[in-house]
């Protein structure tokens, strides 16, 4: 077998196939059969010939309703004109090609329980005609902290997280520690695997291997949480030809628990490296990808912490005061709904607290101790949990890569109050730390019973003296120069008279 989740994908199919094929015939809709000659020298002989391949198209549009259908469709790919080339028919869709092989499945057959010894059959026979001329090659590479949850989880497109016991791989690529593997089992390892034909396949293709990689890594950690991370070694083969040993790009061991994805993970994780792989990144958002990867690779928390920040403000575009300014309440508006705004904006300048104290010297033992907050881990784990998110529903299309906008359109349709606090950094370059909850109020004790106290009389309020009438003053008459005759439009003691005399 040279391609198992094709096969794994053609069998899935062929089996609905067959439970829908029988539940049509026990329910009244019954096999036809003509009579046909037998050929011969001799007399002529007659039999029934059962017209399965005339049911089958009668029910392919129930059975081009099957979910098991797209999967096997997308496995044969390009394989269909192959295959139905060499079964005398034309074409290019995989939906005629999948006929042509329960056709080719149920062929004399009188009823419709699934052959598994003729499906292998007629499987060996799609992979000559499918890899005639062709070389397999498979590639495994031990990845460390991840932990797997099944034997084998298939990714598709001929990509597979195996544990290292199952795939035939090599013995320093299968095992964590093959140096002391003894009497007691050692624990075996995952491995990412590769499956893809090549022509020939006289000279491996190992730089596309290592950028093929490097994808599928950064898929995994965009997937989920995690120290993931290749250990710097793979091996490859052509066919059934001896392992070789080749090296990948060193990177940083990473930090936090173990990545972790289980067979309930299947189908979602391979649609969504599907969906990344064709996903088109302009250049601000591949830079902030990067910057997410670095982070992802720092051993410390300190140290991821400003990268998780950088790749913040390419998303954001917070290149200038005015961004950096209204970057956490952006994000606050992309993260979360509208009465947890407030908070997400709250950690959000906590974290940038964090930022500014590292940079002065301080140390991250010293920072709870002396700001309050929360430790430096949980803030790091926050930010990049939001990057994270960022990066993945823009790489699927769910959000447009100009986050500022999307943002912006959030808040002016919400009918939160917007707050933005300007800050000077010259003069202020440390903002008051975030202030601690007040505790929780204990609840109140029993009171004891008092005796009634008589009610006492209120004293009557005393009248206040009220105040004296200030007497009026004449309007003040200003002196004339000689020759002036003074006039009635004159208002000498109106301010705001422009008639008055200057």
């Amino acid at each position: 077998m040279r391609n198992s989740s094709l096969h794994a994908a053609l069998r899935e199919f062929a089996l609905e196939a067959a439970a829908a094929l029988t539940h049509a015939s026990e329910s009244g809709d019954e096999l036809g059969y003509e009579v046909a000659e037998e050929p011969g020298a001799g007399p002529v002989l007659y039999r029934y010939r059962a017209l399965t391949a005339e049911y089958i198209g009668t029910h392919w549009h129930e059975l081009a309703e099957l979910p098991s259908l797209e999967a096997a469709a997308v496995e044969l790919g390009a394989g269909a004109t192959t295959w139905l080339r060499s079964n005398g028919m034309a074409g290019a869709e995989a939906e005629p090609a999948l006929r042509a092989m329960l056709e080719r499945l149920y062929e004399d057959a009188s009823s419709f329980d699934f052959p598994e010894e003729r499906f292998e059959r007629v499987y060996e026979e799609l992979e000559r005609t499918l890899y005639d001329g062709t070389a397999c090659i498979v590639v495994v590479a031990p990845l460390r902290a991840a932990q797997l949850e099944t034997a084998r989880l298939d990714l598709g497109n001929g990509i597979s997280l195996a544990r290292g016991n199952t795939a035939g791989a090599p013995r320093e690529a299968a095992w964590l520690h093959p140096h002391l593997l003894g009497d007691e089992p050692a624990e075996p390892s995952v491995m990412l695997m590769i499956e893809r034909e090549a022509e020939g396949a006289h000279d491996l293709p190992l730089q596309s291997l290592r950028s093929r990689i490097a994808d599928l890594v950064r898929g995994l950690r965009l997937w989920a949480p995690g120290a993931l991370a290749p250990t710097g070694s793979a091996w490859v083969r052509s066919d059934e030809g001896p392992w070789q040993h080749f090296d990948l790009e060193p990177t940083g061991p990473g930090r936090g628990d173990p990545w972790t994805a289980g067979e309930e993970d299947g189908a979602e994780l391979r649609e969504f490296l599907a969906a990344i792989e064709k996903a088109r990144v302009p250049g601000r958002i591949a830079w902030a990808l990067e910057r997410f990867e670095l982070g992802c690779e720092r051993p410390l928390d300190a140290e991821a912490l400003s990268d998780y920040l950088l790749a913040l403000k390419a998303l954001l575009d917070a290149s200038d005061e005015a961004g950096r300014a209204s970057l956490s309440l952006r994000l606050a508006a992309l993260c979360a709904e509208e009465p947890d705004r407030r908070a997400v904006q709250r950690r959000t300048e906590a974290t940038f607290a964090l930022e500014r104290f590292l940079i002065g010297g301080g140390s991250t033992d010293a920072y709870v101790d002396e700001v309050g907050s929360d430790p430096p881990a949980v803030l790091t784990s926050e930010i990049e949990a939001c990057v994270r998110a960022l990066l993945r529903d823009i790489l699927c299309g769910y959000l447009d890569a100009d986050l500022r906008r999307t943002a912006d359109d959030i808040l002016l349709t919400s009918g939160a109050p917007v707050e933005i606090e300007a800050r000077d950094l010259r003069t202020d370059p440390d903002p008051d730390p975030e202030p601690e909850p007040d505790p929780e109020p204990e609840p109140p004790k029993a009171a004891k019973p008092r005796a009634k106290r008589p009610a006492r009389a209120k004293a009557k309020a005393k009248p206040k003296p009220r105040a004296k009438p200030r007497p009026k003053r004449d309007p003040v008459q200003e002196e004339l120069a000689d020759g002036v005759t003074p006039s009635a439009d004159w208002g000498f003691d109106d301010a705001d008279c422009y008639s008055a005399p200057v």
